[in-house]
């Protein structure tokens, strides 16, 4: 048994076990992260425009559904035919608007709120071909019933090939404190404040297939200094950030002028998609607090995706997520007590799957593939 003993942890080949959050589930919107405004998993079955003030499926395009969410949880699936520029978009209001059609379904309506973050999940398709899609996300105030946008923090793609995506603030408020802009997209009264590009190339190929997790920050200058905010983090990593933004000017002294009230997600390539492909979103939440992608899930990961053997002896909670190469799956999988019983047996078909643990006491346990010649071990500790 000592010799048994010795083989199994003597030499920890094979998987390894190490923290990989971002790449979780972390949150339902029926247990949202403090602060939230409001939140859309895709998991009821409300009808779309009976959420979002405007809903655009592009005639099928971008639509919910089942299993294309992470851990296979609903989700939308936006798909571009090729040379398709548009394929559909969730528009969202909040707070105080201009009038009763922005505010159709809005949440928390007659609020102003200066400071928010926003959250979406995205994942490309594998096989993902032609740089970034353009237009993500853009966080706005929409001033008037015109649709003249006070403030517009754009997420869209940007940097070499188009692969990264880039921050691009604009303001349709001049350094006078007055309302410049006079209808949606009016480009020519725009202040643009500086694009910044981010340093993951989320479009490029050899990223595509997996999920992240995107949130910006916005928060509007004190009335007559130049210290608003705009940043965004993919996967809880800092991407980009200004933090000396004259976006207002004075507006915002007046009470009846509109702050931040509505968050776009949208699927919009200007030059067109070079191919028919597909993208995936989840998780969309607007709150007043950061929004962090951590979860407390352990993962695994095969070696061959990092230099050396690396273990980690963080426990593991309630859940245990592989992160395996596609190629192994499906694989059977065996957790195994310290009295070598196995407890859990499970075919795994899908690469990010979790494996519940709730049922199992707190102890040391082992993780088999079979296949692989060396189990590893790893703490439960509810």
């Amino acid at each position: 048994m000592d010799a048994f003993y010795s083989f199994l942890f003597g030499s920890l080949g094979g998987l390894f076990f190490y923290t990989n959050q971002a790449g979780a589930q972390c949150f339902t919107c029926d247990q949202a992260p403090p602060g939230t405004i409001w939140c859309d998993d895709f998991e009821d079955a409300i009808p779309l425009n009976q959420k979002y003030f405007e809903y655009n499926d592009h005639g099928g395009d971008f639509i919910r559904m089942e299993s294309v969410g992470r851990d296979q949880s609903y989700g939308m699936r936006a798909k571009w035919q090729k040379g398709e520029v548009g394929a559909g978009s969730l528009w969202k209001s909040f707070g105080k608007t201009p009038d009763s059609y922005i505010g159709r379904n809005a949440a928390r309506p007659g609020e102003s709120f200066g400071e928010i973050y926003w959250r979406m999940d995205v994942r490309s398709q594998d096989g993902w071909v032609g740089g970034g899609p353009a237009k993500l996300s853009r966080a706005m105030c929409l001033a008037n019933s015109n649709w003249a946008q006070g403030m517009m923090a754009h997420l869209w793609s940007g940097g070499a090939n188009d692969e990264y995506l880039g921050m691009d603030p604009a303001t349709g408020i001049g350094a006078d404190g007055k309302l410049k802009t006079t209808k949606y997209n009016d480009f020519a009264n725009l202040r643009w404040l500086g694009f910044k590009v981010g340093n993951i190339p989320l479009y490029h190929s050899d990223y595509a297939g997996q999920w992240y997790c995107i949130v910006g920050h916005v928060k509007l200058n004190t009335p007559g200094l130049r210290n608003g905010i705009f940043e965004f983090w993919i996967n809880d990593t800092l991407q980009a950030s200004s933090t000396n933004l004259d976006w207002h000017s004075t507006w915002n002294q007046d009470p009846y002028n509109l702050h931040i009230n509505a968050v776009f997600f949208e699927n919009y390539w200007n030059a067109g998609s070079p191919a028919e492909q597909e993208r995936y979103f989840d998780n969309l939440v607007i709150s007043t607090e950061q929004i962090r992608c951590t979860c407390n899930v352990t993962s695994t990961q095969n070696p061959d995706d990092r230099e050396g053997n690396i273990f980690f002896s963080n426990p593991v909670a309630d859940q245990l997520r592989l992160n395996l190469p596609r190629h192994m799956v499906p694989v059977e999988v065996s957790i195994i007590d310290w009295m070598l019983r196995p407890v859990i047996r499970k075919e795994i078909h899908d690469a990010n799957e979790c494996i519940g643990l709730h049922e199992l006491p707190n102890g040391v346990y082992l993780l088999h593939l079979k296949g692989q010649i060396r189990p590893v071990k790893f703490l439960v500790n509810h």
